[in-house]
């Protein structure tokens, strides 16, 4: 255990002196899985990669930055804490991160200048406790799309973050929620959802 322990401390050393801001991500990622896989094979690699990865975070915000590190190492032991046990009822839970953690919401009106108007009859986002963020989107035809994000939110703003093509990016977006609807802006999106209540 304190091998690992210190494995995490190492890669994340090695993360904060190469930085990780939007590329800096996948090449944290990178450092990780290669410092992990060389101490402790391929449960180590991934750990590493996990670590090294980290969350995305806001530009230039070194506050943001030690947040986004200290969340990593949240997600990294309960990860461990879930290997302990094969029984749900005693599995890690944690407590819920921020305003979203655990809530549901579905789009009512979505403008953007990559998605053509009428392309989803419904759109559905699920915020996880574990940090990611499932949209699954369903086209007129009923076929269904998903996607699943790491998030974070830092005040009025939500940070996604996640790979398309191969290539990572960091979204921040500014959102507010109000009487049960969130509004969500970014460059070249606007989306208005309102929550989904989960039924008794």
């Amino acid at each position: 255990m304190a091998r690992k322990i210190l494995l995490v401390v190492a890669a994340l050393s090695v993360v904060s002196l190469t930085g990780c801001g939007t590329t800096g991500t996948s090449q944290g990622a990178s450092l990780g899985l290669v410092v992990g896989g060389l101490a402790d094979g391929w449960e180590g690699a991934a750990t590493g990669a996990l670590v090294g990865g980290g969350l995305g975070y806001l530009s230039d915000s070194a506050a943001d930055k030690k947040a986004a590190r200290e969340q990593a190492e949240r997600e990294q032991k309960a990860l461990e804490q879930a290997r302990i046990t094969q029984n749900p009822t005693t599995a890690y839970r944690p407590e819920p991160i921020n305003s979203l953690t655990g809530s549901t919401w579905r789009a009512i009106s979505l403008v953007s200048d990559t998605v053509p108007p009428g392309r989803y009859a419904s759109v559905v986002v699920t915020f996880q406790t574990n940090s990611k963020v499932t949209t699954l989107a369903i086209t007129p035809d009923g076929d269904a799309e998903t996607w699943v994000e790491t998030y974070r939110v830092v005040d009025d703003v939500l940070i996604l973050s996640g790979k398309e093509n191969g290539k990572s990016y960091v979204v921040n977006a500014k959102f507010s929620v109000a009487d049960g609807q969130m509004v969500v802006v970014a460059e070249g999106l606007r989306v208005v959802l309102e929550e989904v209540e989960e039924s008794a």
